[in-house]
């Protein structure tokens, strides 16, 4: 008669009897532990990894293929002990076995008997019935009798956790994986050897690549296309390079850069017997007396002698002298015909920020900026430009051999400003009967030097005076420079064109601004309000360019501009500088003049405006932070304070020019002159 199934979980959980206990306790010696004891510590390993056949359930076990599979090893709780309550196994009680925990391996009702049977698919029973258990790594010496759970673990030892497990099927699919990682890398390593085909060119080459090229051309955030003049180069003369290829020959070329012509080829290794053969070539021809810093030259050598076998020297693409060797062996020299040509260039171009990108824009050649200024001489610059600003310009270009050499002069010129209320300015090239050069709409051209009043209009309230009483210390002391009377706020502007040397507070002169300008002049602007947003210190200023505002800073009795200028250290008298100057257009060139203006005009007139580059679209950037809030009863500086490193400032603070102001020699001590307020 079958036994039944205990429903107390304990029972089911309970040791085994005494013959089931002698048989799986004895040792290999046949000696038997204690009943109930713990397995000893010191049990040989390969007792416990030794494997054994799982016992199957007997027959008589109560319905054992209709109990359901054993759940894994992971999910698998230490069973309570003796004489702890636990609830019975899902399977033996009604209800949804869904709704309750999983059972654990203690919980296992355990076979009747001991009796080893079959696999039930060996008894004729339906192997469906019954799912095959998967086997644990730690079936062995000590697993339980009959338990389809796994092996029952000796008291005092501990169920190892879970170890991974992988299918068939996960098996092939991991090996599938790695082949596929091998043969990856076997190609990567083929490929290396492999030269790397140029996509690029491929793209750039094929139909599509134009039509892409079309698009992104009208894509309002691409830059702006440069429109460059497609040029035919015509054949031209022989050139001493060509002798280059011939391995008796050696090479030399470089630039004069302010040295002697016999200095420049002594550097290069040029005997100074084959340096006089040069210029007794040219006698007659050019002089080598006077030589530009970027002329250059390019000599061809015998390698055993150093004798000369040719030489050039090339002012520039449309001009070239070369003497060569002939057939007795001498230098002879000459002028290369370079097939010159000139052609009327119009064209018009909107100031940016970047003023080489802007012209480049409009199709025209560096070079151009050079011929703004000379046209523009007296007037202002091209570093004057307002960003905002646009061009309108018929100019003259030379070419050699068919390509660009130079612009030869500008014939008319519009400068129209960023602020649509200020008058645009024209010029015009004109040649008379008594004059020439460069005229304004009123028929005026600035006197040789063009320097301009730092403020067009303002009256002379103080002229240069090395015996001037000072009108507010009493006292005779000099002052060095023209004082010119204009109300808080009026516009500054440079006189020339130069480089800014200082830019901040100075003393009895306010707030400061020197210039430094060609032969050793330079130029102050003094107790300036405020000065011109971003200028600073070493930045290039051109003629009428914005440097500050008219104040009342430092020593000073009003509101007013102290115009200084130095020669070689020196003050000087400013207005000698001819400052505004101008020549009227003769009487007999007048009626010439005006009909030569209004061709120009309406040429001008014709040239549509330019618009403006598409902005580029640039990264948001993070906001900056707000400075930390000034101390209480602290002063506020004029000028932000140099950088300080670990060891000090990082490089010495700049010392304001002394002598700038109104006053030379001693300092006057006071509140009201020595921190004077400053006047916005």
């Amino acid at each position: 008669m079958p036994s039944a199934v205990p429903q107390n979980p304990l029972e089911a959980s309970g040791a085994p009897d005494a013959a089931e206990r002698s048989e799986e306790r004895n040792g290999a010696d046949g000696s038997a532990t204690e009943p109930g004891a713990a397995a000893s510590q010191d049990a040989p390993r390969a007792d416990i990894e030794r494997s054994s056949a799982v016992e199957d359930v007997t027959d008589d076990a109560p319905d054992a293929s209709s109990r359901p599979a054993t759940p894994p090893l992971a999910a698998l709780v230490p069973s309570p002990r003796r004489g702890e309550s636990a609830p019975a196994a899902p399977w033996a009680r009604s209800g949804d076995p869904r709704g309750r925990a999983a059972p654990t391996w203690a919980q296992l009702p355990p076979p009747s008997s001991r009796g080893r049977a079959s696999a039930p698919w060996l008894r004729g029973g339906d192997p469906r019935a019954q799912p095959p258990r998967t086997p644990s790594f730690a079936d062995g010496p000590y697993a339980g009798p009959g338990s389809v759970d796994g092996p029952r673990l000796p008291p005092g030892l501990s169920r190892p956790p879970a170890g991974p497990h992988l299918s068939p099927r996960m098996t092939a699919v991991f090996g599938g994986i790695f082949g596929l990682a091998t043969l990856t890398s076997l190609i990567a390593l083929l490929i290396q050897g492999v030269p790397v085909r140029d996509e690029r060119a491929l793209i750039a080459t094929s139909p599509a690549s134009s039509a892409a090229g079309t698009e992104e051309a009208g894509n309002p955030r691409s830059s702006p296309e440069v429109k460059a003049k497609k040029r035919t180069p015509v054949p031209g003369p022989w050139r001493v390079s060509e002798l280059a290829k011939d391995p008796s020959v050696i090479m030399a070329s470089d630039v004069m850069d302010r040295r002697s012509f016999i200095t420049a080829l002594a550097d290069k290794g040029v005997p100074k017997a084959q340096i006089y053969r040069i210029m007794k070539a040219f006698d007659g021809l050019r002089k080598f007396d006077k030589c530009g810093r970027k002329d250059r030259y390019t000599v061809a050598m015998d390698r055993s002698t150093r004798r000369v076998r040719a030489f050039e020297y090339e002012v520039s693409a449309s001009e070239i002298y070369q003497a060569r060797e002939d057939g007795a062996g001498l230098l002879t020299g000459t002028t290369l015909d370079m097939k010159i040509a000139e052609e009327e260039v119009v064209a018009a171009f909107y100031v940016g920020k970047d003023l080489t990108s802007a012209y480049q824009a409009g199709g025209l050649e560096p070079g151009v900026l050079d011929v703004i200024d000379e046209a523009l001489s007296g007037r202002m610059s091209t570093e004057s430009f307002e960003e905002g600003s646009t061009v309108r310009l018929i100019a003259v270009e030379e070419t050699a051999l068919g390509m660009f050499s130079r612009y030869k002069k500008i014939i008319a010129l519009e400068y129209r400003p960023a602020d649509p209320a200020e008058k645009p300015m024209r010029i015009y090239d004109f040649k008379g009967q008594e004059a020439r050069g460069y005229f304004d709409e009123r028929g005026r051209q600035p006197y040789a030097g063009g320097w301009r009043s730092p403020i067009p209009g303002a009256p002379v309230t103080s002229k240069f005076n090395p015996k001037r009483m000072h009108p507010v210390l009493k006292k005779t002391m000099p002052h060095n420079g023209t004082d010119f009377g204009a109300p808080t706020g009026t516009p500054v502007y440079s006189a020339y064109r130069g480089v800014v040397e200082w830019v901040g507070p100075a003393g009895p002169s306010g707030n400061l601004v020197t210039v430094s300008h060609p032969n050793g002049i330079t130029t102050g602007y003094a107790h300036l309000s405020r000065y011109a947003p971003g200028i600073k210190t070493g930045m290039k200023v051109g003629t009428h360019q914005l440097v500050g505002y008219v104040g009342s800073t430092g020593r000073s009795t009003g509101p007013h501009l102290h115009f200084s200028a130095k020669k070689d250290g020196k003050y000087f008298d400013a207005e000698t500088l001819q400052l505004d100057g101008e020549r009227v257009m003769p009487g007999i060139d007048r009626g010439a003049f005006a009909a030569t203006k209004e061709a120009l005009d309406k040429r001008l007139d014709a040239i549509p405006l330019p618009e403006p580059p598409p902005e580029p679209v640039k990264p948001e950037a993070a906001e900056p932070s707000a400075p930390p809030p000034a101390a209480a009863g602290s002063d506020a500086t004029v000028s932000a304070a140099p950088a300080v490193g670990p060891s000090g400032p990082t490089e010495p603070e700049a010392q304001p020019p002394q002598g700038a102001g109104d006053d030379e020699g001693e300092l006057i001590e006071g509140p009201d002159l020595k921190n004077p307020p400053e006047t916005m």
